[in-house]
């Protein structure tokens, strides 16, 4: 069923993206004809005021003019026909990715509820073996109670002869429980039955913290100690998505006093197509392929807790937390430059070059190896992160603690939604010219700078791994924050 979903989606993508082309090319097509009007428009209109000489060729001028603008307005209309085609089209392109992605989470579901059915199936089977092993022990005692000259054995102890008809009857009743327990299954199997099975065999991970003495890095899972919420606050224990991948290794650098930085997940790095292609008009592209080395990232964003410890060792005033808490909460209302110094401090903190990651690496992390629009998949899912209108209790009220929300298949929290994250990219309107190595882009004056990851008080569409967020670098704002990056 996997190889059909993937072919209905292979089908479907396929014919769009050519309709996608060739209203491109007829987009193009008109834009290049509006562009020939105007200039001959406007070398009628010189030609008008320069070289005619009477009033015929000037009323015959005027008549070729107004049909000229005519004719441009015409080509405009026709261009913004086909942009909004254009636009609906890759809303189209999205519902199918969103309904191939819903059936493929559907066919997951069932192929797991199928190997759980089997499994309580088989258990039930080696149930009913050893049920009928001990009535067929139970039928020989019996039999031997009843007739004690049909075998020269040894008479019965007095606490057992009484027992063998309750316990036929004890067994024989386990054996019925268990054939009526096998047709609830078979029925689930075929189809009659709309029901889940308990899913009794999963069990919650627990959170553990690892501390050490040591001044080597230490490998941590879950919420690190210093990351612990301040009183009145709850970290929420998240469930991973796709356990059954395994997220990459964690570390923890031990700075100079003794404590421990940020949990930092190392990261292989690989080729992967960055942006998206739009023909109504983005920032996200062109689409294009980038090769990223391995390097680290923050496996949360960084907390008032880690930041306000960086404040007080070096003089810095303490951002604002808004009323909303500070703790584990992501640190907000800090510029550009404080991140920037907030890594900068850490490098000479543990000896290892931290950074804010570059836009490509932070994509890279977001996407998880995936071309999803999510994390998680195409479709936004409700309670799968924090944002406007995402189905938490804190939509659009405030931020959360960091990891209230289950993890990505790399590890990383709050890749999507909670708050905006600072990279370290110039922001230019384009990823033409950009670095194919991952390196963050500095060209175009720095006028802005990039954020990505979507907020607490922005639409669920900003989330989307491939969308981007400029701002001035001296911004300091409630939903905008950041998370490090580290050098192997």
């Amino acid at each position: 069923m996997n190889e059909q979903t993937d072919r209905i989606e292979l089908a479907d993508t396929g014919g769009t993206l050519e309709l996608r082309n060739q209203l491109e090319q007829m987009r193009r097509d008109a834009a290049e004809e509006i562009a020939r009007l105007n200039r001959k428009l406007a070398e009628r209109e010189y030609a008008m005021e320069s070289t005619v000489s009477s009033a015929t060729e000037r009323q015959a001028m005027q008549q070729e003019l107004t049909t000229l603008r005519h004719s441009l307005g015409e080509r405009g209309k026709t261009l913004d026909r086909i942009t909004g085609e254009c636009r609906r089209l890759e809303d189209e392109l999205e519902d199918r990715h969103q309904e191939a992605d819903a059936l493929k989470n559907e066919v997951q579901r069932k192929e797991a509820s199928l190997k759980a059915a089997r499994d309580e199936l088989q258990r039930l089977r080696r149930q009913m073996a050893e049920i009928q092993e001990q009535s067929v022990d139970i039928a020989a005692v019996m039999n031997q109670a009843q007739n004690p000259n049909l075998l020269a054995l040894p008479p019965a102890e007095p606490d057992i002869s009484p027992s063998p008809v309750p316990q036929v009857i004890s067994f024989s009743a386990g054996l019925l429980s268990g054939l009526a327990v096998i047709a609830v299954v078979a029925a689930f199997l075929w189809g009659g039955l709309s029901l889940e099975l308990p899913r009794f065999w999963e069990r919650p991970p627990t959170a553990s913290v690892e501390e050490s003495t040591s001044a080597d890095p230490v490998a941590v899972s879950a919420v690190p100690a210093s990351d612990q919420p301040e009183e009145g606050f709850t970290l929420i224990p998240a469930m991973s998505v796709g356990a059954s991948a395994e997220p990459p290794p964690t570390l923890r650098d031990r700075l100079r006093g003794g404590s421990l930085g940020p949990t930092m997940a190392v990261l292989a790095g690989g080729m992967f197509r960055m942006g998206q292609n739009s023909m109504g008009g983005s920032d996200s592209g062109p689409e294009h392929e980038v090769r990223i080395l391995p390097f680290l990232i923050g496996v949360y964003e960084v907390t008032f807790q880690q930041y306000d410890g960086f404040a007080r060792a070096t003089g810095r005033p303490l951002p604002e937390a808004f009323g909303w808490g500070r703790g584990t909460r992501p640190v907000v209302a800090v510029s550009w430059s404080d991140a920037q110094a907030y890594a900068d401090w850490l490098t000479r903190q543990t000896g290892k070059r931290y950074r804010l990651p570059s836009e490509a690496e932070w994509e890279f992390a977001a996407r998880a190896g995936v071309r999803s629009s999510y994390p998680w998949g195409f479709s936004m899912e409700r309670g799968r992160a924090l944002c406007f209108d995402c189905g938490s209790q804190w939509d659009n009220r405030s931020t959360a603690p960091v990891g209230s929300f289950a993890p990505s298949a790399f590890g990383l929290y709050d890749m999507a939604g909670n708050v905006l994250e600072w990279v370290a990219d110039c922001y230019t309107a384009s990823y033409d010219g950009a670095p194919a190595d991952g390196r963050a882009r500095v060209d175009g004056g720095c006028a802005n700078r990039v954020a990505r990851g979507g907020a607490f008080n922005k639409p669920a569409a900003s989330m989307k791994t491939h969308v981007r967020a400029k701002f001035l670098p001296e911004s300091r704002l409630n939903m905008l924050g950041f998370r490090v990056a580290r050098d192997p």
